[in-house]
């Protein structure tokens, strides 16, 4: 029997590349952005109109996607899912393509027990193939045609069309409730 694939997305769902972004911000400009300033809306629309063009540059700076933190729980969490899914990565690193090498490494580094044939560099999702997408962006999920859940981020509080998780233990709880696995088995 062939093992269900569960797609799981890289920025702001295995990565927390908020965080770099905010420890970012404050050495660029000397002061705080917090978490709290950034909610329910995208980092640029955050900060005052002439940063907007530059805290989103360093997204397409060599070596910045290199030392992401991973998300808390992530990789016990994937580990543990890996015995019953097939687990790819799915990221839309088209948008910045500067950051594929780094992704790579990080992916090796971050996630060890997924084989780099499981790496999905696409620029859209709708081309990506598994059973389940975890992204944190809609526009993704709307275009997947399997199961997507959609990840918390400050960006999506408002957003209510897709099943929603809360963090990497609410994903857990969701693959392994009694419930979910008659849809997964």
């Amino acid at each position: 029997m062939t093992r269900k694939v569960l797609a799981v997305d890289l920025d702001e769902v295995s990565a927390d590349t908020v965080a770099k972004r905010l420890e970012r911000y404050e050495e660029d400009y000397g002061e705080a952005l917090s978490r709290e300033a950034i909610h329910g809306r995208q980092i640029r629309e955050a900060v005052p109109p002439e940063r907007s063009v530059q805290v989103e540059a360093c997204l397409d700076e060599p070596g910045f996607s290199r030392d992401v933190p991973v998300m808390r729980d992530a990789r016990w969490v994937l580990e543990d899912l890996a015995g019953r899914f097939e687990i790819i990565f799915a990221t839309s690193a088209m948008d910045h393509p500067v950051s594929l090498r780094d992704r790579y490494l990080w992916l090796q580094e971050s996630f060890p027990f997924v084989p780099d044939r499981g790496y999905v560099f696409c620029g859209s999702k709708q081309y990506v193939k598994a059973d389940y997408l975890i992204d944190d962006n809609p526009r993704n999920l709307e275009l997947f045609t399997g199961r997507g859940l959609l990840f918390d981020a400050h960006h999506n509080v408002s957003e209510d069309r897709f099943h929603r998780v809360s963090s990497w233990r609410d994903v857990h709880r969701y693959f392994t409730s009694a419930v979910t696995h008659s849809h997964t088995g």
